[in-house]
C-alpha cells in the first residue's frame, strides 16, 4: 500500500537517485499534499518514512519509537502533562475532581437540576488540532 504511493509519486519525478530523499520531502513541505486513500499500518508507515528519507527501516522504526516514548512520557502521571507535535496537534491532560453522591448536576435533556451519582477522580486526555492539521482538513 505505501509502496504503491511512493512508486506513483516517484514515477512522476526525474529518474535516478534524484527522485528520492530530500526532493520528495521538499515538495510536501511546500504545501502540496497528496491525498492518501487507505489507512497506513505501522509497517507501511515505517516503510514510507524509510523510502522517502533514504534511511534504513531500523532507523525509521527508531524515529517512531522515540516519538512514541516522548509522547507517553510527557502525558505520564508524573510527566509534564502535555505533548505538542509541532504544527499538527497538542495532547493535554485535564484532572477531573471526584464528585460526591447527591451533588446537583444538570440533566442535559431537560435542563433541570437533579442529584447525581458519586464518581471517582479521573484524568481526561484532550487532543487539539493545530494550524497545519486544520489547514489540511480544509484544503
Amino acid at each position: 500500500m505505501a509502496k504503491a504511493l511512493v512508486k506513483k509519486t516517484s514515477g512522476k519525478q526525474a529518474t535516478g537517485k534524484q527522485a528520492t530523499g530530500k526532493q520528495a520531502t521538499g515538495k510536501q513541505a511546500t504545501g502540496k499534499i497528496a491525498p492518501v486513500k487507505e489507512a497506513f499500518s505501522k509497517t507501511a508507515l515505517v516503510n514510507l518514512i524509510a523510502e522517502q528519507n533514504d534511511v534504513t527501516r531500523d532507523v525509521a522504526k527508531g524515529v517512531l519509537a522515540t516519538i512514541e516514548s516522548v509522547m507517553m512520557g510527557s502525558i505520564h502521571p508524573r510527566g509534564v502533562g502535555e505533548f505538542t507535535f509541532p504544527g499538527l496537534l497538542k495532547i493535554s491532560l485535564r484532572k477531573v475532581p471526584a464528585r460526591k453522591a447527591g451533588t446537583l448536576i444538570r440533566n442535559p435533556s431537560t435542563g433541570e437540576m437533579m442529584p447525581g451519582a458519586a464518581k471517582p477522580a479521573s484524568v481526561r486526555v484532550k487532543i487539539r488540532p493545530l494550524s497545519k492539521l486544520k489547514a489540511a482538513a480544509l484544503s
